[in-house]
Formats: C-alpha cells, structure tokens, sequence
C-alpha cells in the first residue's frame, strides 16, 4: 500500500513537471514567432565633381551620406520588403534598384540639383582642383538616422544640409514612419478619419499659439508664421512617446529666419480623431 502512494505521488510530480515543461515551450515559440527587432547599420558614402561655368569660373560640389538602414528584420522575405519600402520612401528610389544601389543614387542625385548651373560641356576632376582656384563650392550632406522604434512603429529622420562656400543654405528634416506589423508606409489615412482632418488641423493651429505664447493669427505673423491661413496636416510627421509632431520646412508655415516650426500633439488628443484600427490605439 505504502508503495502504491509512493508510485502515485512519482506520477503526480511527473505530470506537473510535464505541465509546466510544455507552457514554457509553448511561451518560447510564441516569443520566436514574431518577428523580432530591427538589426540597423549604417553606411557612409560620397561623391564629387566639378566643372567650369561657361564665364570661366570653377566650381565644385561635395556631396556625403550617412545612412542608417535596416539591415535585418524577421526572416528573408520580411527584411527585403522592409529594405523595399526604406528604398522606395526614404531614399525615393525606383523599384528597379536595390538597397546598396538606391543608397549610391541618393548620394549621386544630389550633384543633380545643380544641373541649373551653366556649365561647360567637359568636366574637370575634382580631385585635381585647386580649391584656391574655386569661385563656388557646394556642399550636401545627407543624414538618415532612425528617431522611433517601439510598438511595432519605425520612423526615420532625413536630415540634409546644403552649403554654399561653407555658408549653410538650407536644412530639412523629413520623417518617414513604417508599421512593422503590416509591413506599410503610415500614412494620414492610418492614423485618422477621413472626416477628421479638419479637426486634426484646428488642434495644430491651437497648438501653434499656445507654444508660441500668441492669442491670434496676426501674433503669428509678427513671430514670422506669414502662412498661418493655409496650415493643413500633412504627411510630415513623427511618432514619439508623448504623442505626434509635424514638422513644417523652411519657408512652409513661417520665415526661413524661424527654421522648421514642429508642433506636437499628445496621443489623448488625437484618439477621438483616429481611424478603426489606428496607429494609435498602440500608444496608452
């Protein structure tokens, strides 16, 4: 008798570690399931050329890129369809390139911009310039930098620098936000209502006031903000802890002497406004 309970206790303990072995492998393959972190590097390029303008002056262009890209994101297929929409949006590449060649052809387009220029037909080698000879020397420097990955949300900043004989020019930030979970680019219609944007517009321009400390337009417009009436939302946006801020360029919303003018909205703000399924029912 004695050795009959001995054996159904045996049993007893067998079962139970028998239980919890198959929840714990059951917690181990739902946490290998998913998809996982983005593994992200970073590439540094450059490129250059030079030429004389048809009245003999020299000039040069330098153009640089650091690039932080997502290199690793859940298995083979899911990766080369994140690096796709990085490519396609971030670096506005054709769906004929590939990763490494669109990060080349950001860095290339960029000498482009100055196609304006009148120039002579043949080129001269940078690298042989003398930069004492040089009447204009243009620099652009691009920076992609990832500044949001959490709920299943990865945002990237584009940040370039223009600089005229070493004199910045310009500078502009455009973030590009992706849903990990569906693998798209978030756009407006993926966080709110159609009918809703209008609303979305007014908690801008009330935002805008009161982190400006003005009570009216014509405030705004002594501060610089000379295009208050025609402030829309628009796709310039980025994802953060407390809510989501839009950034406006250089000469947008206000004077370029004001810089990007950047207006956060808190996520309890925008809830009342947002779509089925939003993007941000994942920030409480």
């Amino acid at each position: 008798m004695q050795n009959h309970h001995h054996f159904l206790t045996l049993v007893a303990v067998f079962i139970i570690l028998t239980v919890t072995m198959i929840a714990c492998n059951g917690g181990a393959q739902k946490a290998t399931s998913s998809a996982g972190e983005v593994q992200l590097d970073s590439c540094s390029l450059t490129d250059t050329t030079s030429f004389v303008k048809s009245n003999g002056e020299r000039c040069a262009i330098y153009a640089d890129a650091t690039i932080v890209y997502p290199k690793s994101f859940g298995d083979h297929a899911a990766t080369e369809q994140l690096q796709r929409l990085f490519a396609a949006f971030v670096l506005n590449a054709p769906d004929s390139l590939n990763l490494e060649d669109a990060m080349h052809a950001t860095v290339s387009n960029t000498l482009h911009q100055y196609d304006f220029v009148q120039q002579l037909p043949n080129e001269v080698d940078a690298n042989e310039e003398d930069e004492a000879q040089l009447v204009y020397k243009y620099n652009t420097l691009t920076t992609v930098r990832v500044c949001y990955n959490h709920n299943d949300v990865l945002t990237f900043c584009k940040n370039e620098v223009v600089k005229k004989n070493d004199k910045t020019t310009s500078e502009t930030n455009r973030y590009y936000s992706f849903d990990l979970s569906t693998m798209s680019y978030i756009d407006l219609h993926k966080l709110f209502r159609d009918d809703a944007l209008t609303d979305v517009t007014q908690l801008l321009r009330a935002q805008l006031l009161e982190q400006n400390n003005a009570t009216s337009d014509d405030q705004l417009n002594d501060l610089g903000y000379f295009n208050v009436d025609n402030l829309t939302v628009t796709r310039n946006f980025c994802f953060g802890d407390e809510g989501v801020t839009w950034s406006f360029l250089p000469g947008q919303l206000a004077i370029d002497a004001v810089g990007e003018p950047m207006i956060l909205l808190s996520y309890d703000k925008l809830a009342p406004l947002a779509c089925d399924g939003s993007i941000i029912s994942r920030f409480k």
